[in-house]
């Protein structure tokens, strides 16, 4: 009987690498590893930083602009400008028929909100802003929360921890440990405060496409997961709703890509895009 294909392959004719003994350790022990292709060379690192410069300077002049009565489309042109003119693309524009550059999601909208004319932004509103760059074919993916004017003490506590699910599943990203060691730190997080962590959407790979291996979960249990190596390049975007996890596609949108929480109460998300590195994650974006 054939054996299982294997994942990862030393490079022909080299002595075998501390990241090889690593990753082809873990493989024998029947954990998920990456291909080789998923690590990224110090080229392809350099224009994934590059790419990030650009995405965070596109949420640097969101934060500059944004106010209390301007709608979403306006939030959708400063994008546009500020992303072309210095060079680059906005990823999601067109993408699979996403109409418009940016993702802006209000209060119950989980993700995927399309910016348009009628949404515009009022006193107490929380909204999360995320923006993906393409520069010289380098993709770099981040979000923001903002919130319009004075909100809820309970909107606040919302932004508030899911930024921290954020910096927890950073610090448990871990040189050769696991995807499913974030997903468990972020969801320890959040039920502390009887959240819900949406489940059917994920952190990802990205780089040198839009979406790569692997996928990275927002929940789970440690030790899952894709083993997680130096030049690995992903995002941890955990999607935090102040009550259900469960979540459904607006039927009102004609795209079919607007998220809404199950019960209709607020949601709140950041995003990093994070190079894994020997002593742990570098951030790329902001």
């Amino acid at each position: 009987m054939l054996g299982k294909k294997k994942r990862w392959h030393a490079l022909p004719g080299q002595p075998l690498t501390e990241m090889d003994k690593q990753v082809m350790y873990w493989e024998n022990k029947g954990k998920l590893v990456p291909t080789r292709d998923l690590i990224k060379t110090p080229e392809q690192i350099e224009g994934i930083r590059k790419s990030g410069v650009v995405n965070t300077g596109v949420l640097d002049e969101v934060a500059r602009q944004i106010h209390e009565g301007m709608s979403t489309l306006e939030i959708d042109r400063i994008c546009y400008d500020y992303c072309v003119g210095h060079g680059a693309v906005p990823a999601d524009l067109n993408y699979e028929g996403f109409p418009k550059s940016v993702c802006t999601s209000i209060n119950e909208v989980v993700c995927h909100g399309i910016p348009k004319a009628t949404d515009v932004l009022k006193e107490g509103d929380i909204v999360n802003v995320d923006f993906t760059t393409i520069l010289d074919g380098y993709y770099a993916d981040a979000s923001r929360m903002f919130i319009i004017g004075k909100t809820t003490p309970e909107k606040e506590q919302l932004v508030r921890v899911a930024k921290e699910c954020l910096e927890v599943g950073a610090e448990a990203a871990k040189p050769y440990g696991f995807v499913g060691d974030i997903g468990h730190a972020i969801q320890k997080h959040a039920e502390k405060y009887h959240y819900g962590v949406v489940r059917d959407l994920c952190g990802h790979g990205v780089g040198l496409q839009f979406h790569e291996e692997p996928e990275v979960l927002h929940y789970g249990h440690r030790g899952t997961g894709m083993l997680l190596v130096p030049g690995m390049v992903f995002t941890i975007e955990p999607m935090i709703n102040m009550g259900t996890w469960k979540v459904f596609i607006d039927a009102d949108d004609e795209y079919g890509w607007e998220v809404i929480t199950g019960d209709e109460l607020p949601s709140a998300q950041w995003e990093h895009t994070f190079l894994m590195t020997e002593h742990g994650v570098e951030v790329l974006t902001y």
